[in-house]
């Protein structure tokens, strides 16, 4: 008889326990947005970034958001709505809500039901800058009001690796990144640390790309300055020039791309420029150690998109517009007859161009990513809705084409008579996977200048960084950025630089001239190792 007992007692002990492990859900509704249209992405923005928040592994799982969308029409009006809503779902927890937008004040309303019915709300009222801070606040609020989630639960959930690279600062602005330890923050290092520095060279760069242009399985280095194409290879510890192209005289080049037009595993190398006000491109072959031209005078300004929806380098080219001096279509390339000539267009916001597009991977689809002439991000969704600007400045670049402009019908004035405008030319954007997870991050480039801020055309940049962005459902986030670079950013590649294996962040610079604007600017390019060896897939050779 007391054998009976102890075995059922065993027997209700374990069942307790498979109980108390039992792992809970919870749903996260679209919340409900009342303002400006331009505001409306928020809905489904708040709600992504509140299930990454809320989820808890093995204890808290939230349910498919494809799911909650095809069962929940509209934002249940009161709390017993919400509780027939969480039944239909059959969710242990709801999460709803909405924003209400005033001006650049609004009004945050988020609601929990528990199991047991009970409705705990989480009003915060905020400035519109700051609704991602207050959506973090309000997120450790349920977490631990409602979830009784322990602050260890967080060390737990997301344990601490080794970042890539050393002289990557990582969790500045978001804590529990894939890459360190998420109470750390890398701040005063010695800048030198994790990175490569080739020697200086009497140049001054306009533009770098790092890729195999004979097609011999190696990488080398590409660098366009004022007049010439350089060629080189790394080599002990060393860049050494291999090859050199005179390029044709009175072209103002402001972008070097590279892709490989014939699919044989030699990529060309694509630049793009202008005379006077003109457009002119041309296409450069790279064999046997020599250039050759393969095409001149080409008038468009050429550029390369991976074009959705399989992201494939395609070449894109553009002439000058009527009212504004880039602001016509973008076209797809095509070759008919040994000559270049416009395709299909290519369907962007207004704005867009072959020098200030990226289309960056989301989701099933894809995000469009311009910089404007103000060097903000402006972010859209791929039917062209505006979803968000950023207030800092990216991809920030000294090269411009100088321009008047006149009414129809009549001539521009002379440039005796009427300073020129002039158009500056952004950085590249590259998306990129790298710790091959179900998002894609932004690299791109922060050239830093206080009198830049003041002084639209002072484009002399005496520091940069590059950063890597993911959008977060609201805006663009931090995931990580490179320590302090001194000198200006002129091109930075995802590419094995030196042949070893190893994917780097390869950063092209500019020396800086000095307040004075005196001194001979020159060139050297860096390399930053990646350790993708915790990110769960392998190591590509190059990122186009």
């Amino acid at each position: 008889m007391f054998k009976r007992l102890l075995v059922s007692l065993a027997f209700l002990l374990l069942c307790a326990a498979q109980v108390s492990a039992e792992v809970k859900t919870f749903a996260v509704l679209p919340f409900g947005v009342h303002g400006p249209q331009e505001y409306q992405y928020l809905s489904q923005g708040i709600q992504s970034m509140l299930t990454t928040r809320l989820t808890w592994p093995d204890t808290f799982t939230p349910l498919d958001a494809g799911t909650v969308k095809k069962a929940v029409t509209a934002p249940p009006a009161d709390a017993a709505a919400a509780a027939k809503i969480r039944q239909t779902l059959g969710a242990d927890y709801l999460v709803w809500g909405s924003l209400t937008v005033m001006g650049q004040e609004c009004s945050l309303d988020v609601n929990t039901l528990d199991p047991a019915g009970q409705n705990t709300p989480h009003p915060v009222q905020t400035p519109l800058s700051q609704v991602i801070p207050s959506l973090e606040t309000v997120a450790k609020n349920i977490n631990a009001q409602v979830f009784g989630k322990p602050e260890t639960a967080v060390a737990k959930a997301q344990p601490a690796v080794q970042p890539m690279n050393q002289a990557l600062i990582v969790n500045e602005t978001q804590g529990g990144t894939a890459y360190a330890n998420p109470s750390l923050k890398y701040q005063d290092m010695d800048a030198s640390m994790g990175r490569w520095r080739s020697q200086t060279l009497p140049v001054a760069s306009r533009g770098m790309v790092v890729c195999d242009g004979d097609g011999d399985g190696k990488n080398e280095v590409f660098m366009l300055t004022e007049t010439t194409l350089f060629a080189y290879r790394v080599q002990q510890n060393e860049m050494r020039e291999i090859a050199k192209l005179e390029l044709p005289k009175h072209v103002n080049f402001v972008r070097l791309n590279n892709i490989d037009l014939n699919r044989d595993g030699r990529h060309e190398l694509v630049i793009a420029g202008a005379m006077d006000k003109n457009p002119r491109s041309l296409i450069v072959g790279f064999e046997g150690g020599k250039f050759s031209m393969q095409a001149d005078r080409i008038p468009y300004f050429l550029g390369v998109l991976n074009m959705p929806p399989a992201f494939t380098p395609t070449l894109v080219g553009q002439g000058v517009g009527q009212m504004k001096y880039l602001d016509s279509k973008i076209h797809q390339m095509i070759k008919a007859e040994g000559t270049y000539a416009l395709g299909p267009a290519v369907d962007l916001p207004m704005g867009g161009t072959v020098f200030n597009t990226t289309f960056l991977p989301f989701e099933d689809g894809h995000q469009i990513i311009m910089v404007d002439d103000f060097d903000r991000m402006r972010i859209y969704s791929s039917t062209g809705a505006l979803l968000t600007v950023t207030e800092e400045t990216y991809a920030g670049s000294n090269l411009g084409v100088e321009y008047s402009t006149a009414p129809l019908g009549l001539n521009p004035p002379r440039a005796t008579e009427v300073p020129p405008d002039k158009v500056f030319i952004p950085l590249r954007g590259i998306p990129a996977n790298l710790d091959k997870d179900k998002r894609y991050e932004l690299i791109i480039s922060r050239n830093i200048s206080v009198s830049a801020q003041i002084f639209s055309n002072y484009r002399d940049y005496p520091q940069g960084e590059i950063h890597s962005l993911y959008w977060d459902g609201v805006g663009m986030s931090l995931q990580w950025k490179t320590a302090r670079i001194k000198g200006t950013v002129t091109d930075y590649a995802l590419a094995d630089l030196d042949n070893d294996g190893t994917l780097d962040l390869v950063v092209n610079i500019n020396t800086h001239t000095g307040m004075a604007g005196t001194a001979r600017k020159k060139t050297m390019v860096m390399a930053y190792p990646l350790d993708l060896s915790q990110a769960g897939g392998a190591i590509q050779k190059n990122v186009p």
